[in-house]
């Protein structure tokens, strides 16, 4: 039995994980986040199943292999059928498909916590599996690639059913699970052509081309895309890189490079440093956050840089462009000055220490840790006022940073990195502020150079003159002196006046700036903005919705919600009917929804803090899975022993826990600055510390409060773990939509009051008495 719990809750998140990164490349990024609460819901669903139709000890275990090896079938038909809706329905309907496996999955740990003497164990051996599955995922995708890894986890489901099954009477379903497993081995050897991961039409469209070469990475799925002829500036001789079958990066031919225009928007960062090279002959040192295929760093390299230092996020990116194409791009990273380094830009940046006289971004984003309990949307660490801070501090004097970003009607993107900028100069002591900011597009794109000193004349004369150049569609939407109105101008203005609280409350959508504890640069509204199509070139180009993660949130929020109220909570009051009644049925939910939802509100909000300390999202929400599962689970071990007197336990509990977390809070936010120089071993080691005693205690109140249920009521113990992972559907929602508003912060801070009223309810009043307690 603790064999096969093992390995399904391995394969259960391993799935987890990836098919939030299978739909982030058929779909839009977005839809991948509906992985998280279909499979929560799945295991929520299942304890109301399980508590209406009850099973004996008898009968567990072939009812739970039944179920492993349905977990495994339908993965397999579940993402046949998926890749079916890419090319047609989109809405959350759609995607219950994807409720199947985890329905299937949460019936087998369901069943077997509820059947079991040993809850503290089992419960332990569940989170054990759960870790290994995060690191199974990270393991084996760049060797497996998505659809064999899909197939590994699947076999998991029927290999389950035989250790279930061991000691028991039941050939039937021990031959369907032989069969299972059977015809998993075939598809694995095989690969048939029904499992390719297919990109829906609305998003290949913008990426004419033929697929050359394909790698999945933790990170993203890599195509490397030939003769893409949709957009001019792409020229058949060079190559796309695409990442997750949208955002493409360009890596030309040695033989037809050609250096950016005068005002390109990639250039225009370089201008001053360009001047001063003629001028006196100082070479300028140039850092660049996101290499892509090479072409920023051939720049720096062919202005004259006398170092060029390459940062970028993806190691497959790396041997794709300075490896396995060198001799195609002419060995763009082997130029003379040129170092590569792999790590998160922001981070790397502020570690080295170094100076630089240009630091450029030319589109980089930081890749989003799309994976269990990582609700995050588009959030972005790269573009926060305390990242500008780090840009600034990493600057020579007269240096400039120069940040490439899309330019949309009305301006958003670009507007609210300008305004930002703008408000960090003056806080560093700037007086006009105005005066080290100009903004210049070419198409769509707009460059935002950002430097510590004035700009001077000669540079302001350069950027004025982008407004003159026929026919290529470039243009100084600001410039310090350029006479023009725009919102750029206006918001400078603004600035002057004073008043630029009034022009972010007249603007038509929110580009006020956004910092690390709220870092959804890529989002201008709030959850309760209705969706709009917008009405311009840019929108009808890409498809651009204006508040689409807040609607999808709303939706998300008022779906699941009702979702969890019709299939877990309504079943109590038909329970109540059917002689399965319990006196305080309703503080035992209250206790059992508020664990949940603190437990992901926790997770969440520490997935963000650890990104920028471990320098990587896949490394800090590796590292936060393994040690929220890994050390809750050990809790759950140890309550068993340390814990005779429930009440008592838990009263212990709603004392130690919300102490626990405020001292870990507080450890994060004292310790982690001052280690952030140490080398990642270290680091990873001083956040599984911090996380440990915290994560300890965690594990500690499900276990409790399902062994005293099952004192008082069992036949209601499926229920409570339904409820707690309804709490945890709506609390990977609810802390997203926290984050967006107020803050992670304010994420922590309500797991700790939900833990603690949690606790509350369920050691006072009658749960309180010394009744319930014998």
């Amino acid at each position: 039995m603790n064999a096969g719990l093992f390995l399904i809750s391995a394969a259960i998140l391993a799935l987890q994980v990836l098919h939030m990164r299978i739909l982030s490349v058929q779909m839009w990024y977005h839809h991948a986040y509906i992985v998280v609460t279909m499979a929560m819901l799945g295991f929520a669903v299942s304890g109301t199943v399980a508590t209406l139709w009850p099973t004996s000890k008898e009968e567990a275990p072939r009812r739970i292999a039944w179920c492993s090896t349905l977990f495994g079938v339908t993965a397999v038909v579940g993402h046949v059928l998926i890749t079916t809706i890419a090319y047609g329905e989109t809405t959350i309907s759609g995607f219950l498909i994807l409720l199947s496996p985890y329905f299937f999955g949460g019936m087998v740990v369901t069943l077997v916590l509820s059947t079991t003497d040993r809850v503290s164990f089992r419960y332990f051996v569940n989170l054990l599996g759960s870790a290994l599955g995060g690191w199974l995922f990270i393991v084996l995708i760049q060797s497996l690639g998505g659809e064999r890894l899909l197939v590994f986890c699947a076999a998991i489901g029927p290999l389950s059913a035989l250790f279930f099954l061991r000691g028991a009477r039941a050939p039937k379903t021990a031959g369907v699970a032989l069969a299972s497993l059977a015809g998993c081995a075939v598809l694995f050897a095989t690969q048939p052509g029904f499992l390719d991961i297919i990109i829906a039409p609305d998003k290949r469209q913008h990426l004419d081309g033929e697929i050359v070469e394909q790698r999945w990475t933790p990170l993203a799925r890599l195509d490397l895309v030939a003769h893409p002829p949709k957009y001019p500036a792409v020229e058949p001789d060079r190559y796309q890189i695409v990442q997750d079958g949208a955002a493409g990066t360009v890596m030309p031919s040695a033989e037809t490079w050609k250096p950016f225009a005068a005002f390109d928007s990639h250039a225009v960062a370089y201008v001053p440093a360009v001047r001063r090279l003629e001028e006196t002959g100082r070479a300028p040192k140039v850092a660049i956050i996101g290499l892509g295929g090479g072409m920023d760093v051939r720049y720096a390299v062919e202005i004259g840089a006398s170092r060029v230092l390459g940062l970028e996020i993806n190691q497959e990116m790396i041997d794709i462009t300075g490896r396995d194409y060198a001799e195609f791009n002419g060995g763009v990273y082997q130029l003379p000055g040129v170092e590569i380094v792999l790590g998160e830009g922001r981070s790397t940046l502020q570690r080295l220490g170094e100076k630089f006289d240009v630091i450029s971004l030319a589109g980089a984003d930081t890749y989003t840790a799309g994976a269990y309990g990582a609700f995050v949307l588009s959030e972005s660490y790269l573009y926060t006022a305390e990242a500008l801070d780090v840009y600034l501090d990493a600057l020579e004097p007269g240096g400039t940073v120069g940040i490439l970003r899309f330019y949309d009607i009305p301006p958003r993107e670009t507007l609210r990195l300008f305004g930002m900028a703008l408000e960090q100069l003056r806080k560093r002591g700037v007086e006009e502020p105005w005066r080290n900011v100009a903004v210049v597009r070419k198409f769509w794109m707009s460059g935002t150079v950002i430097a510590n000193e004035p700009l001077e004349a000669a540079d302001l004369a350069l950027y004025a003159a982008a407004d003159n150049p026929a026919g290529d569609l470039s243009e100084a939407l600001y410039v310090p002196g350029l006479e023009k109105t725009n919102p750029f101008t206006e918001l400078a203005q603004a600035f002057r006046d004073g008043t630029e609280d009034e022009f972010y409350a007249g603007y038509p959508v929110d580009v006020r700036g956004v910092t690390d504890d709220s870092p959804f640069y890529f989002n201008f509204h709030h959850v309760w903005d209705m969706a709009v199509i917008e009405d311009s070139a840019f929108a009808k180009e890409f498809n651009a919705t204006l508040p689409i993660a807040p609607s999808i949130l709303r939706n998300l929020l008022l779906q699941i919600g009702a979702l969890v109220a019709v299939l877990v909570i309504a079943p109590l009051f038909l329970l109540r009917r059917s002689g399965l009644a319990c006196e305080n049925a309703g503080r035992h939910l209250a206790f059992f929804l508020a664990i949940g939802a603190g437990f992901m509100f926790l997770e969440i909000s520490t997935v963000q803090k650890l990104i920028l300390f471990l320098g990587h999202p896949t490394y800090s929400l590796t590292v936060v899975l393994f040690s929220f599962l890994f050390f809750a689970g050990l809790g759950s071990l140890a309550s068993s022993r340390l814990i005779r007197d429930e009440v008592k336990g838990l009263r212990t509990l709603a004392l130690v826990l919300p102490g626990l977390i405020i001292l870990f809070a507080l450890g994060l936010n004292l310790l982690l600055p001052g280690l952030l120089h140490l080398p990642l071993p270290a680091r990873v080691c001083v956040a599984i510390a911090l996380l440990a005693p915290v994560n300890f205690v965690m594990g500690m109140p499900f276990p409790v409060g399902l062994t005293r249920l099952k004192r008082l009521q069992p036949k209601l113990v499926p229920w409570a773990i339904g409820a707690n992972g309804g709490a945890s559907v709506i609390g990977s929602v609810l802390a997203v939509i926290l984050a967006m508003e107020v803050g992670f912060r304010a994420v922590a801070v309500a797991a700790l009051l939900v833990y603690i009223v949690g606790l509350l309810v369920v050691t006072t009043g009658p749960l309180g008495s010394r009744a319930a307690t014998n």
